[in-house]
């Protein structure tokens, strides 16, 4: 019994004296070190297209009737941005002359981007353009735009099903056979406003 009583009275006595030397402890100096990194824009692509999208509008009965063709399958359109400048930019898009199954011409014919979105796995942004016509002379529509501070690191511009549409008149001629046309996009290092 007598033991016992002597060991919590020395686990008592330990404790108050460690207590009072953390109490007791003084701030003798400090110093401040410094910590830093730097980047470099990359010498190759630090600004470029990755992929861009592809339209399919399926294989159709010949028709009389004026027709709307929705895209079939889901595509993209993806932008890196590693200048590390925050310069924004713009992609365009032009449709190269009309849709073409050897000679003969799907006259009157016309793309329209309706919806495309910005995915989620996106790390950069943009604005989606929506309602976008293209015209067959080969001129160039703007159908995204990152603007200044914005756009940096990768920016995916998503087509879903239906999101672009052919539009094709039910008085045009048509053969059956394959149309097909090319689009060209074009990355610009800077917003379309600038």
């Amino acid at each position: 019994m007598k033991t016992s009583k002597i060991l919590v009275v020395l686990a008592a006595v330990t404790m108050s004296v460690s207590t009072s030397m953390v109490v007791n402890a003084e701030e003798i100096a400090d110093q401040a070190s410094k910590s830093d990194i730097g980047f470099t824009a990359p010498t190759e692509g630090a600004l470029t297209l990755l992929n861009v999208a592809d339209f399919d509008f399926g294989s159709n009965p010949i028709s009389a009737n004026d027709e709307v063709y929705k895209s079939k399958t889901e595509t993209a359109t993806t932008v890196q941005d590693i200048r590390g400048t925050e310069a924004g930019w713009t992609v365009q898009v032009a449709q190269n002359g009309q849709f073409k199954a050897d000679k003969k011409e799907l006259t009157s014919a016309q793309i329209t981007l309706k919806t495309p979105t910005i995915s989620e796995k996106s790390t950069g942004s943009a604005t989606a353009k929506t309602e976008v016509v293209l015209n067959t002379d080969g001129s160039s529509e703007t159908i995204l735009d990152a603007e200044a501070g914005l756009g940096n690191g990768v920016t995916i511009e998503s087509f879903g099903k239906d999101a672009a549409v052919l539009s094709v008149p039910g008085e045009t001629v048509k053969v059956a056979k394959q149309y097909e046309t090319t689009l060209t996009w074009t990355l610009l290092d800077q917003p379309a406003n600038s």
